[in-house]
């Protein structure tokens, strides 16, 4: 009976070491699964960072390149309107130019008329 205490003790024993290397393996493994998790995580947060910089110079260069072709087309509207502006008064002066010339064209001929 002694001999069977014994033996279940060393098996018990033996049980109990097997589940502790194998708790320890397990916890290895964790470990290192947990540290791949952070490295993948730590890889990707600094690609999503590069992008994030990327598209912000982008949208800065965008952003640059619209108000330049704004301005340029500000521009153009100036000068488009300036044009229009001196052919305007230009063909103002033309047509006040006539009136005068036919009324004085008119007073002349009531003058011929009247002598």
């Amino acid at each position: 009976m002694k001999k069977l205490m014994m033996l279940t003790a060393a098996l018990a024993l033996t049980i109990a070491v097997v589940s502790a290397q194998d708790t320890k393996q397990n916890a290895k493994e964790t470990a290192r699964q947990a540290g791949r998790t952070a490295d993948a995580a730590g890889d990707k947060i600094g690609r999503e960072t590069k992008q994030a910089g990327r598209k912000i110079g982008n949208a800065a260069e965008n952003t640059a390149e619209d108000v330049k072709e704004g301005t340029q087309k500000a521009g153009r509207k100036v000068s488009k309107a300036a044009k229009n502006t001196k052919e305007d008064v230009k063909d103002g002066t033309n047509k006040a130019l006539n009136k005068a010339d036919r009324k004085m064209e008119k007073a002349e001929r009531k003058l011929d008329n009247s002598k």
